[in-house]
């Protein structure tokens, strides 16, 4: 509440400064997005579509450090910021951040992740033209801030939010676009895929990791899931996430004991050369989080298990890709874009937990057209 207050009092000072103290309008635009992974993927088909229409205008992207190895060799973005909380927390840091943005000179701001700092900066930072995506999940203090921009695009239920990102690219005059996402590798990284992933297919990759405890579907289900397919298909399982999966990777690994048809490459892939690994596999097969949503960027099919999350507002819309996701729970969905909980309200995550390796396995069969 002490930033909305400030931001209140200070408005005629930012007024006037962003009015007659502002540098010539160049088109530039700075599009603040500091959501996680999934969301950035997603937010990919943006940063083609303004430079389509305006290939020679300035365009940054402030984001949240974990999604940095995906936009760096994104061919469409001039300039990476990222927005270390820890770094510029308080508010102090805020106003450090803002001061630096200042410096840039951005003309526009995109604001397609709405919370308080990707509200306050680009507005203490003297941006004339803020466009914001108003959440249909927004509480009174966001609504205020809210009020600090000069267009707002409305996020309307069932529209994707991916939807709504390219939407609001009307306020820039571009009303044309395409929903296709894009995801760029590190140099070097199609020769360590095809190192590391050789030999006949099909690949079915598990990934493993979740981001949010909440959605976790637990690894023994993956290890049950893991021996059916080694049982009933001749294919060979891609172990996928980060360090902190190494753990839930040897358990499968130790489990199926078939060296030659399981592959982990878990803490081994750095997010940057992920692009390049996936290609090279059939399927995908994970909750609804990244890694799913590079597979489906990259065309390749996947198997979501959804648990709690709101498909309309995101989801992989791939050929061939599969959502999983129990119907007979009144509290689904209970996860959306702009309202992300991470725990179970009601305690005991049956949305989740009550998907079976089972039920999975027959839509890897038929992913596989066995």
């Amino acid at each position: 509440m002490i930033y909305l207050l400030l931001a209140y009092i200070s408005y005629p000072f930012v007024y006037l400064s962003s009015r007659f103290g502002k540098k010539k309008d160049d088109g530039s635009i700075l599009v603040f997005q500091t959501a996680k992974i999934g969301d950035m993927v997603c937010t990919t088909p943006v940063f083609r579509e303004i430079k389509r229409a305006y290939p020679h205008i300035r365009l940054g992207v402030v984001i949240d450090p974990v999604t940095a190895p995906l936009l760096k060799h994104n061919p469409h973005i001039d300039e990476v910021i990222e927005f270390d909380k820890d770094k510029y927390k308080g508010l102090s840091g805020k106003a450090a951040f803002a001061r630096m943005i200042r410096e840039k000179g951005y003309s526009s701001a995109l604001i397609l992740m709405p919370n308080a700092a990707n509200i306050l900066i680009p507005f203490w930072a003297g941006i004339g033209k803020r466009v914001s995506i108003y959440p249909d999940y927004a509480g009174g203090t966001l609504r205020k801030f809210l009020n600090l921009n000069t267009h707002v695009e409305y996020h309307f239920h069932p529209r994707m939010s991916m939807q709504t990102y390219l939407f609001s690219l009307r306020h820039f005059g571009i009303l044309k676009w395409s929903l296709d996402k894009e995801v760029c590798s590190a140099p070097g990284a199609a020769d360590r895929a095809e190192a590391l992933i050789k030999g006949e297919g099909p690949f079915i990759g598990f990934a493993l990791g979740t981001g949010n405890q909440l959605k976790d579907w637990g690894n023994h289900r993956f290890v049950t899931l893991a021996g059916m397919i080694m049982r009933e298909t001749k294919a060979k399982i891609v172990l996928l996430g980060a360090e902190s999966e190494t753990g839930a990777a040897r358990e499968i690994a130790d489990f199926v004991k078939d060296g030659q048809r399981v592959i982990d490459l878990s803490g081994k892939v750095p997010l940057g050369e992920g692009p390049e690994f996936l290609k090279r596999l059939s399927l995908v097969i994970g909750v609804d989080t990244g890694l799913i949503y590079m597979a489906d960027a990259c065309g390749v099919p996947v198997i979501d298990i959804a648990g709690p999350c709101d498909m309309a507002d995101q989801r992989p819309i791939g050929k061939g890709s599969v959502i999983v996701q129990e119907k007979g729970f009144d509290c689904i969905p209970c996860s959306h874009t702009f309202l992300t909980p991470y725990k179970c309200r009601l305690g005991h995550r049956q949305c989740v937990i009550d998907i079976t390796a089972e039920e999975v396995f027959k839509k890897v069969l038929e992913a596989l057209g066995q």
